[in-house]
């Protein structure tokens, strides 16, 4: 079921880019594919963002996103689910296995974290915030995500699209700097990209 009146405006707020999670500081080592000429363009950069969806951020971030989202919708017992997406995250940090991707992950996810308290989130989301400032667990972004966008009343759809929609809009702004790409041509390239969804 499509998010409609409060759930979409929450949706929308935390995918937009006046919500601060730094994600524009980082390019999912877009620098690495620029040198070695694999992105040169608006074609290759396609090409290589569709990459990405379907064999990184598809079977990786948005399965851990999915998980979260599962786990915060079904508690039982906060001590409980709490433990559990404690563990999510620290599963998704062993697949970050790049020293590059896995900070972005954390510190996107902790910065997304730390902008959704100000939302009243509900004690899970707090008590998870609390472990993320300890550092009993890493935060990163797609679990994160996946648990605030439950808690603010978001389906898994919705929340799937939103997450990869937030990790393309942040690759695509690196890509605008460093390929170049004109604005038009980051539009496009989104448009694109909407049928992997």
């Amino acid at each position: 079921m499509a998010p409609k009146g409060q759930e979409l405006w929450h949706l929308l707020q935390i995918t937009d880019q006046f919500f601060p999670t730094g994600g524009y500081a980082f390019s999912h080592a877009l620098e690495s594919y620029i040198a070695e000429d694999i992105v040169h363009d608006r074609v290759s950069c396609h090409r290589l963002l569709e990459k990405l969806c379907w064999h990184a951020i598809g079977p990786c971030d948005l399965v851990f996103c999915a998980h979260a989202h599962r786990l915060v919708a079904g508690v039982n017992t906060t001590h409980d689910t709490l433990a559990a997406l404690i563990a999510c995250d620290h599963l998704l940090g062993a697949y970050k296995v790049p020293r590059e991707l896995h900070q972005e992950s954390q510190h996107t996810g902790q910065a997304f974290l730390r902008a959704a308290m100000a939302l009243e989130p509900a004690p899970l989301v707090q008590a998870f915030w609390a472990q993320v400032q300890r550092g009993a667990t890493p935060g990163h972004h797609a679990p994160v995500f996946g648990c605030v966008a439950q808690h603010l009343g978001c389906d898994l759809e919705s929340t799937l699209l939103a997450c990869l929609y937030t990790v393309l809009t942040g690759l695509l702004a690196a890509a605008l700097g460093l390929v170049p790409l004109g604005q038009s041509d980051g539009q496009r390239l989104l448009h694109e990209l909407a049928p992997l969804s």
